[in-house]
This record gives C-alpha cells, structure tokens and sequence, in this order.
C-alpha cells in the first residue's frame, strides 16, 4: 500500500481575498488545482492537511470543484489543535535546549500516518513543524510549492513541477535533505 499524501489548501490550491476585519471575501482556485488532485489520486490517499478552520475549506471546496471529492479526508486546524499546542510551547520556550525540543518534538504522536505533505511553507516553519508532527512525516517528505497569489494566475505551472519532483522522490532519485532546524523562519 501506498503512503498517504497530503495537500495545503491556502496558498498551495486556492487564494484567498480578505478583509480589513480579516474575512475571506473571495477565493480564487489555482490553475491547474484539479488536475494536480487527479494526477495525486492516482498514487495513493489523498487529504487535505491544512492550518485553515473546516468553514473555509467547505467555501474553498466549492471553488474548486468535484476533483475535491477525490480527498480521503481533511485534517484542519481543529484537528490539529494538540500538536498546536506543543509545537508552539517547544518553539516559544526558550529554556529548552535543541536537544531537549528535538526530543520533545520526536514524542508528539501523529494524527495520522507518515506521507508526503505538498505545502507552500518552507522547512523550518512553524507551519512545518506543526503539520510534519500531525502526519509523522520528515523532511524528505515535504515538498515544497511556491505560494500561489491570484496576480500570478495566468502563467502558473508550479503544481506539475511539484507533481513531477513527488514522482522523482518515490523513484528514489532525490537525496534525503538535512535534519530538523529549530530556529523557525518567517
């Protein structure tokens, strides 16, 4: 059987328009969104691992259209809350050695089964932390996608260079990347 594989939602498949008061007022589908879902479907479960409220992933969902019935399942924020927790008091306690946060952080039990993440985050993120813990994952398992903005629409081919390096890694050409930083970036 196949790992699992996870996908963003903000930034990695959709844009969102928001509000002084911080509500989402538009979303804008990436092109190219629903072909990247089928094309991922194919190796393997796929869900929706995302920092969003379910709220919006259900908004988001009927932007994007049927290819998101090919989802498993949707892991949010809500779901998320516990690793959350830890993750933020590993990355704001500064008493704590590397070590120490190393250790912590290897003991959070995932949510659900180790797979690879496809994310706007880089590794190093809070964001990272969070979700690689949620699914056990490392960072060979991330793939990193450059952030979609609905000003870059019309020439985005991010999602098939992502897509085609995730076929790369399960053939076993890409070399495993370097252990965790705990110094959070951005």
């Amino acid at each position: 059987m196949s790992r699992p594989i996870y996908v963003d939602l903000d930034a990695t498949l959709i844009d969102s328009a928001v509000d002084r008061y911080g509500n989402v007022t538009k979303i804008v589908p990436r092109p190219g969104g629903p072909a990247f879902i089928e094309k991922l479907s194919r190796h393997g479960d796929l869900f929706l691992l995302t920092h969003a409220m379910r709220p919006h992933v259900a908004n988001a969902f009927r932007e994007i259209g049927p290819s998101v019935e090919l989802f498993q399942g949707v892991i949010s924020r809500e779901d998320m809350a516990s690793v959350i927790e830890q993750v933020e008091y590993l990355v704001g306690n500064q008493s704590l050695t590397d070590e120490e946060r190393t250790m912590l952080y290897q003991e959070i039990p995932p949510l659900a089964p180790r797979g690879f993440i496809f994310d706007d985050q880089p590794i190093g993120s809070e964001l990272y932390l969070i979700k690689s813990a949620a699914v056990g994952s490392r960072p060979r398992d991330w793939i990193q996608v450059k952030p979609f903005r609905r000003s870059n629409r019309d020439k985005d081919r991010e999602l098939e260079r992502a897509y085609q390096e995730y076929r790369r890694r399960m053939t076993g050409a890409h070399t495993v990347m370097a252990g965790r930083a705990w110094r959070v970036v951005g």
